[in-house]
């Protein structure tokens, strides 16, 4: 985040989203085909944490070295910026109406034969292409897309947010070695888990490719009136799409994985637009909040494991 303009610089919902009323479903079209793994390869990847603090690794695509993306569970696809289709010899597919944090679109849809990453080789990957020229600034390197639902939904990863670690896994032979299975919903591509903050709870969007800790939407700031009494400073939350006008302040508690944490930072959509005016999740986890724990996910299972990190508060 850049905090002395207070804009939060988040990729949340980077995804094919629910089409408008009256168009095509998009859904089937955004399934890869079967995927591989290859045990000789260990399954740690090559991770760079850009200096936002969000996680960069480098996958081959089509064969070819494709650049830093960013790994982004709230991703519900994978993608591709603007300039790169070309030099790694995507297939156009037509175009698929997606959504970023400053609202929705039609946008270009390829397929990469192969995409892989660590000991994992994808085929037939759908890819969303928007212009991710802009994070380079922020990130300190040149985006060349992002790695979600596409990729997360075929294995099962091992993510150390503070590490940073992440590892590959087949799902068939991966067993868990430490804490439990919890539930995972998961919703046009992107991951959701209960969690409570202050007197309340809710639903909330995981989401490595937030730098913050905890953004709420704009709905459940009205439903539950979270701006009064609550000492807070003009922000913007920026992302794919543009940008939203938030409040930025701290709430007392949240308490996520059965780690309580306080005084959090915290943004409040204001503009019920884009991903952040969605009614049916309450807002959107961070990084931030994420730090405490070794995240295991396994999509296909809907299942995630928070296991704690020695010395996380209870």
């Amino acid at each position: 985040m850049i905090r002395a303009l207070f804009i939060s610089l988040v990729l949340a919902g980077v995804c094919a989203a629910q089409p408008p009323k009256g168009e095509a479903d998009d859904s089937a079209r955004i399934q890869g085909g079967p995927t591989t793994f290859d045990a000789s390869i260990a399954p740690a990847i090559e991770v760079k944490r850009a200096k936002t603090g969000h996680l960069l690794v480098k996958p081959a695509i089509n064969g070819h070295p494709a650049g830093w993306f960013i790994f982004d569970t709230g991703a519900g696809i994978c993608v591709i910026s603007t300039g790169h289709a070309k030099d790694l010899e995507l297939e156009r597919t037509g175009d698929i109406h997606g959504s970023g944090v400053g609202g929705g679109k039609s946008m270009p849809l390829y397929k990469a034969k192969t995409l892989t990453l660590g000991p994992g080789a994808f085929t037939e990957q759908p890819m969303m292409e928007t212009d991710l020229g802009f994070l380079k600034q922020h990130l300190g390197d040149e985006i060349a897309g992002v790695i979600g639902f596409g990729v997360l939904s075929k294995c099962v990863v091992e993510l150390d947010l503070a590490a940073p670690r992440i590892a590959i896994h087949d799902p068939k032979t991966y067993g868990l070695a430490h804490g439990q299975w919890t539930e995972l919903t998961i919703t046009g591509g992107v991951p959701s888990v209960h969690a409570t903050f202050e007197e309340h709870e809710g639903v909330f969007r995981l989401d490595t490719g937030a730098d913050g800790f905890v953004t709420f939407h704009q709905p459940a700031v009205e439903k539950w009136k979270l701006l009064e009494g609550r000492e807070v400073k003009s922000a913007k939350l920026g992302g794919v799409g543009g940008f939203v006008d938030a409040k930025r302040g701290v709430v007392k508690s949240f308490t996520l994985g059965g780690v309580k944490q306080e005084n959090i930072e915290a943004t409040f959509a204001v503009e019920a637009k884009g991903n952040f005016g969605e009614a049916d999740r309450d807002g959107n986890i961070g990084a931030g909040l994420l730090k405490p724990f070794t995240l295991v996910l396994d999509y296909d299972s809907k299942r995630i494991a928070f296991v704690k990190k020695a010395g996380a508060a209870k």
